[in-house]
């Protein structure tokens, strides 16, 4: 028997606002992923959601898990794009 119901499965279509401005600013197309986030509690509010972040997943929580210094600026700059674009307008 589970030991919990697990996570619900979620997708953000490929047209949302949120996804083709990721996708523009990361220059890489969106993919699914085999994996669970919050995101589909979020998804439930009413929110665009997309999971994204520094980082490879083959290092993620992981005994000796780490992140790489130049990984971090160019998270910084997606994520100040990302405030220019959806709280500031621009």
């Amino acid at each position: 028997e589970p030991l919990f119901d697990g996570v619900p499965p979620f997708e953000t279509a490929a047209d949302a606002a949120l996804v083709q401005a990721c996708e523009k600013l990361t220059g890489h197309p969106a993919q699914a992923v085999a994996f669970a986030t919050e995101a589909p509690w979020l998804q439930k509010l009413g929110m665009e959601t997309l999971v994204m972040g520094p980082g490879s997943i083959d290092q993620a929580h992981q005994p000796d898990e780490f992140l790489a210094l130049s990984q971090i600026q160019p998270s910084v700059d997606i994520l100040r794009g990302l405030i220019r674009r959806f709280c500031l307008g621009r």
